[in-house]
């Protein structure tokens, strides 16, 4: 009877050791980017927006803001130059939410904010 209660007690903390695990797994996941790579990621999706025209520059690592939202999802703002053909260099605001899902990152929101004319484009 003894044996029979410490089995039981044995699986149930199995059963919490390994659904707490999956949970531990998640948080270590998403937060094994550092500052550096999501700013790198999502320079890299804003410059494929079609609403920035020629990118020639981006603000650097200091000058950019990387807000960690929840398990996969960040908030990166920083400044990107474009020189438009045949036009002069513009400097644009960005502020992106961007979305890990394993190897592969996505653009949720991007938000951009002439910084000469005071405009915004979405």
């Amino acid at each position: 009877m003894v044996v029979a209660g410490v089995c039981v007690v044995g699986m149930l903390a199995l059963l919490v050791l390994l659904a707490g695990s999956s949970n531990f797994k998640t948080r270590v996941q998403s937060w094994r980017f550092s500052s550096d790579v999501v700013v790198k990621a999502t320079q890299g999706l804003v410059a494929k927006s079609p609403a920035v025209h020629n990118p020639v520059g981006f603000s650097t690592l200091e000058q950019t803001t990387v807000e960690h939202w929840d398990e996969h999802r960040w908030r990166v703002s920083g400044f990107v130059d474009s020189q438009p053909e045949g036009g002069a260099r513009v400097r644009t605001l960005y502020f992106a939410v961007v979305q890990n899902a394993g190897s592969d990152w996505r653009l949720e929101d991007l938000q951009l904010q002439n910084v000469e004319a005071g405009t915004t484009a979405r």
